[in-house]
Order: C-alpha cells, then sequence, then structure tokens
C-alpha cells in the first residue's frame, strides 16, 4: 500500500486548492448534467474531513460546496451540493473500492446531521456527488466500479439499489487528452514527472498562462515543489541547470524553492549551529527553516533531505502547524 503523504497525493491535494483549478478540474470531469447545473464560480473548499481509520490509510479527501445555477434551486434554504474528490494513492487497486467511497459518503452526511444546532432538524441533507482521482501503475482500473458488483448476489438483490458506477478518473488514460491550462499542467505533470524533457515540456505550456496572476504564480510555485521531489530531477543541481528554459517570472518562483531554499537548509542551519558552537544552535537553524518550508506546503520527505534532519522530526512540526491552521 502507497504512503498517504505520497508526493503524488501531495500535488493533486495541493493543487486542488487553486480555485481556478478546482474549477477547470469540476468543469472537466463532473457528468454533463451536473457541471450545466452547478455554479462552478461559487465552489469553495471546506475545511473538515470526514475520514475514519480504516479509509485513511487508502484515500485522502477534498470536500468542495457548490451552489445550484439560479432556476434550479433558488429556496434559501437549499444547501448547494458537495462535490467530494477522493484521491486514491493505494499502489494496488482494491475490488471493494466503491463500497469505500459509499462509506466516506454516508460518514460525509452523518457528520453533517451531527452538527446541526437542532437535533430535531429533519430537513433534506444536501446532494452529494464523488470523484476517484487514481494514480496507481495498474492501469486502467481492473475492477468495477459498480458497488453491486462488490456483492455476492446471484439474484441480483443489490443491483437496483446502487445502479451507477462510481466516477473514477484514471490519471493514466488522460494521455492524449486536451485539458485547459493549469489543469492540463496537473495532468500531465503526473504522467511525465519522469520524463527528461520536463521543465521543456512545462516552460511550452506555461507560456500559454498569465503568469502576473498571483493564484496562477501560485500554482506554478505548487507544480514546481511537485517536480522536484517527485521526478527524476529531483537532483537539485542539475534541475537548476535546465531552469533558463522557463518564463523569467517563473524562473524567480523556482530558484527561491530550489536554489535558495537548498541553501538555507543545508547551510542556514550549519552556520547558526557554528555561531553558537553548539549542536543545538545547529539544530535549532535547521527546525525554523524546515518550518519555513512546511509554511509552504513542501514535502515532509523533501524537507528531511534538504534540512538533514529525522523525519520523525519533521512529521512532528508538520502535524503541529497543521493543528495551528
Amino acid at each position: 500500500m502507497a504512503d498517504p503523504n505520497d508526493p503524488h497525493d501531495r500535488f493533486v491535494r495541493a493543487a486542488m486548492r487553486n480555485p481556478p483549478v478546482a474549477k477547470a478540474f469540476f468543469k472537466h470531469y463532473l457528468p454533463v448534467t451536473l457541471r450545466d447545473g452547478l455554479d462552478l464560480n461559487t465552489i469553495t473548499l471546506e475545511d473538515g474531513h470526514y475520514l475514519t481509520e480504516d479509509l485513511r490509510e487508502t484515500i485522502s479527501d477534498l470536500v468542495f460546496k457548490c451552489r445550484y445555477k439560479k432556476g434550479i434551486a433558488d429556496n434559501e434554504k437549499s444547501q448547494g451540493a458537495k462535490m467530494v474528490l477522493l484521491v486514491e494513492h493505494q499502489s494496488t487497486p482494491d475490488r471493494l473500492m466503491p463500497f469505500r467511497v459509499y462509506h466516506y459518503l454516508f460518514s460525509m452526511l452523518q457528520a453533517e446531521l451531527t452538527k446541526r444546532p437542532d437535533k430535531n432538524d429533519k430537513s433534506p441533507l444536501p446532494a452529494a456527488y464523488a470523484l476517484v482521482f487514481y494514480h496507481g501503475k495498474q492501469t486502467p482500473y481492473p475492477y468495477s466500479l459498480s458497488l453491486a458488483d462488490g456483492f455476492d448476489d446471484p439474484l441480483g438483490i443489490m443491483s437496483n439499489m446502487f445502479p451507477t458506477p462510481i466516477n473514477l478518473i484514471d490519471v493514466n488514460q488522460s494521455q492524449g487528452v486536451e485539458l485547459q491550462q493549469q489543469l492540463g499542467i496537473m495532468v500531465g505533470a503526473l504522467l511525465h514527472n519522469q520524463d527528461k524533457d520536463i521543465l521543456r515540456w512545462l516552460a511550452e505550456n506555461l507560456n500559454a498562462m498569465d503568469l502576473g496572476d498571483s493564484l496562477t504564480l501560485k500554482f506554478v510555485r505548487t507544480v514546481l515543489n511537485y517536480l522536484l521531489r517527485a521526478g527524476s530531477t529531483d537532483n537539485v543541481k542539475q534541475f537548476l541547470q535546465e531552469s533558463w528554459r522557463l518564463p523569467e517570472q517563473v524562473r524567480g518562483e523556482f530558484m527561491t524553492i530550489a536554489e535558495q531554499l537548498q541553501a538555507m537548509g543545508r547551510e542556514e542551519g550549519k552556520a547558526e549551529g557554528k555561531a553558537e558552537g553548539k549542536a543545538e544552535g545547529k539544530a535549532e537553524g535547521q527546525i525554523k527553516v524546515a518550518i519555513n518550508l512546511l509554511k509552504e506546503d513542501v514535502d515532509p520527505k523533501f524537507v528531511a533531505r534538504i534540512t538533514e534532519l529525522e523525519l520523525a522530526v519533521i512529521l512532528k512540526l508538520n502535524a503541529q502547524l497543521d493543528e495551528e491552521k
């Protein structure tokens, strides 16, 4: 089973926190009837997570809420719909994956009931729709996406109860699919992070984007962070040698997260330790750098490698930062 904090999973989650990317994602992957009935300009990310322990090892969750278009649900009490993106990070496909998705959805809806201030409130629950973003090695996904097919059911008892298959997006099957700007770059980075010409490909795609937009630059930073830690070019020095291919605005962002952060991690911590003449001083400097990197959503394993701190220390710092959010 894959590490739930692997760089691919973290990249998808970080990219989908960027509003234009989330909007483009749902516009492209939602069924037409849902896409045309929802006002995707109102899509927002919720803070809560609804994972139980048995689900935490195999998926990550991102929950969005979205209003309906005018004329579809003008009732002021309408809560809109919930769009759930479950990022599948199992290395091996699971025959019972549809069951886990439904388990998640009902856990989420139960949480909706629990947090109602009036326990006697029997108003309808918000509609919810789940998509699974799968990037396992085995492709196409080998098992049925219908929950009914997961039962020993020769009489077909379950078929009428759960007739609709889970919507699974197999990123490995996206080859050649025309996707718009940020979404295309997100999918392309997942598919091509091992390619030796990845920076050339990225530079060509970035030329069509508005790099003066703050959200776009934030997304580009997310992509570069991912390529640094997940691709075959994770050797920072080698990656820097290719950075001339990137547009000037992006090159500055890249230098920030690569050259400068590498220098900070390996040299600043050592310098502070040397100045104080104590190992404690070195560790303190490294921890300061680690915290700054984690705040930029840099992968903990990458932070450990850059700062030369134990991964357990980095994970503890990351957990503390999550509690403070």
